[in-house]
């Protein structure tokens, strides 16, 4: 504390004016949540058996690759 307001005091003149430091606000990040929209029957149909087949079983679809493409597109937009 100085006896003089404004003038600086011994320590702020050795070490340097403590600044108060600004509050700084932590956000949490976002995190980007899965929007469920719903694939189409064209956009199934765009892909091949074996890519319908991988992602029946990501979504926990067993796909049987000897039906049919239009018989497998059925089957995962029906489950999805």
């Amino acid at each position: 504390m100085s006896f003089f307001k404004g003038w600086p005091t011994l320590t702020e003149i050795f070490f340097g004016k403590k600044v108060p430091s600004k509050v700084v606000k932590k956000v949490a990040p976002k995190i980007a949540t899965k929007t469920t929209k719903k694939t189409t029957k064209k956009e199934l149909s765009k892909l091949t058996k074996v890519q319908l087949e991988e992602l029946g079983r990501q979504k926990g679809i067993e796909l049987d690759r000897r039906l049919s493409k239009t018989k497998l597109v059925a089957q995962l937009h029906k489950h999805l």
